[in-house]
């Protein structure tokens, strides 16, 4: 179950937000809806719109946390190991806006040389001939098991978008945080940034957000909402 919603930012999408179910049956697809806060309807959603993006925005609902497709609707095989630089123990809170890439990134940043798997995932268009990307390529830390960066191809096999993330390690995600509080450190994603090499454009995500009032960000195993969070109903409900 993922519960999306409402969207605060950025403004043309304020008050978006999406329920999405998955089974453990491998042949049955995901159910998702949307709600539109522009003629106020919820509508079902197929599997192709999941992997797709729309407007000013680089992001789509098989982007969170780097990969969030249904795996089973891929083929997928170990290319090799491979030491790379990755942001896995991030200094800042909330994440700073680079200022030399037109705020596409961010930085300065710790950086720190990783051990990465590299795996691919080529879409099976059997199961989901709407699949825009033919081929996924991502790099896992591998002590993290976190998807750091990913490559998505086209169907003709051109590079067509770049997934980055920054990570932080401790026990809270914010340092002044009252309640996400954790007896043990762990990994939080802090940023993510995807580039669109075609459009020339990029969106950053900021884990918080910079102009939030919400710091606390992450509530991980916390009960903090309940399987009712999960309903269309309380989707709609939730709208501005």
């Amino acid at each position: 179950l993922i519960g999306f919603y409402p969207f605060l930012a950025p403004q043309e999408d304020r008050g978006r937000g999406f329920v999405r179910y998955r089974y453990a049956d491998p042949l049955k697809g995901d159910d998702t809806w949307g709600w539109s806060p522009g003629n106020r309807r919820v509508r079902r959603l197929g599997e192709a719109f999941l992997g797709s993006s729309a407007g000013a925005i680089t992001w789509s609902l098989d982007n969170f946390q780097g990969f969030a497709a249904k795996n089973e609707n891929y083929n997928w095989r170990l290319l090799g190991e491979k030491s790379m630089l990755a942001s896995i123990a991030a200094g800042h809170v909330p994440e700073v806006t680079c200022p030399t890439d037109g705020g596409a990134s961010a930085c300065p940043e710790r950086w720190e040389l990783r051990r990465m798997y590299i795996v691919e995932g080529r879409a099976r268009m059997d199961r989901v001939p709407g699949e825009l990307f033919g081929r996924h390529v991502m790099y896992l830390d591998a002590e993290a098991q976190c998807i750091m960066y990913q490559d998505f191809y086209n169907r003709a096999g051109e590079l067509w978008k770049n997934y980055v993330t920054w990570m932080a390690y401790r026990d809270r995600a914010v340092p002044d945080a009252r309640v996400a509080i954790y007896p043990f450190k762990r990994v939080f994603q802090v940023g993510a940034s995807i580039d669109d090499l075609s459009a020339g454009f990029a969106s950053m995500c900021y884990l918080p957000a910079q102009d939030t009032t919400e710091r606390e960000s992450w509530y991980i195993n916390m009960g903090a909402v309940d399987k009712n969070f999960f309903t269309v109903r309380a989707l709609t409900e939730a709208a501005p």
